[in-house]
């Protein structure tokens, strides 16, 4: 038996930790880069390269929140958005579907509408994707740079304030 907070209850009804996915599960959504990179840890931690200092201060002041900064009661309606925008890949997929023989010469503009939806959601999902590269090379960079402002510095780009995801308007509260 599962609960709402996902952990599953033993046979006395006790709740004894949520369900853990399977080996397959983890497999299919986990993927293992290797490396070589040397790991530098820093005994020295004096700031004293005053650029890096100035430029990690205006990375903690500009981090955003989108718990705070964003509008979560904003309706965004995906019909209007994709009516509105001047997408090249459903330019091409119209001119597609007005060629003889075109399998897309019977759809209706809902199913065009549809398309460009899922333009976006790929779109979406390819900066989602990259935001991860991104925070692993920053995390890399911590790793790997000898002095302790530097470290300082790339760590702004791998982190966010508690409860604020990097790029995931899907998980708003």
């Amino acid at each position: 038996m599962t609960s709402e907070s996902g952990a599953h209850q033993d046979g006395s009804g006790h709740e004894v930790g949520p369900t853990l996915p399977g080996r397959t599960e983890m497999d299919e959504a986990v993927h293992v880069i290797k490396d070589n990179a040397d790991r530098l840890f820093a005994w020295d931690y004096e700031r004293d390269r005053g650029q890096l200092v100035t430029l990690y201060n205006k990375a903690m002041s500009s981090q955003w929140n989108s718990v705070t900064d964003l509008d979560w009661a904003t309706d965004v309606d995906p019909e209007r958005l994709v009516a509105e925008q001047d997408s090249p890949m459903l330019a091409v997929t119209r001119i597609a579907g007005t060629l003889p023989g075109s399998p897309l010469s019977k759809w209706s503009e809902k199913e065009y509408s549809k398309l460009g939806i899922e333009f976006f959601k790929a779109n979406l999902s390819q900066f989602m994707h990259g935001e991860q590269g991104a925070m692993m090379t920053a995390a890399k960079i911590v790793e790997t740079v000898p002095w302790i402002d530097a470290k300082y510095y790339a760590s702004t780009q791998t982190w966010t304030r508690p409860g604020t995801p990097r790029c995931s308007p899907s998980t708003s509260p």
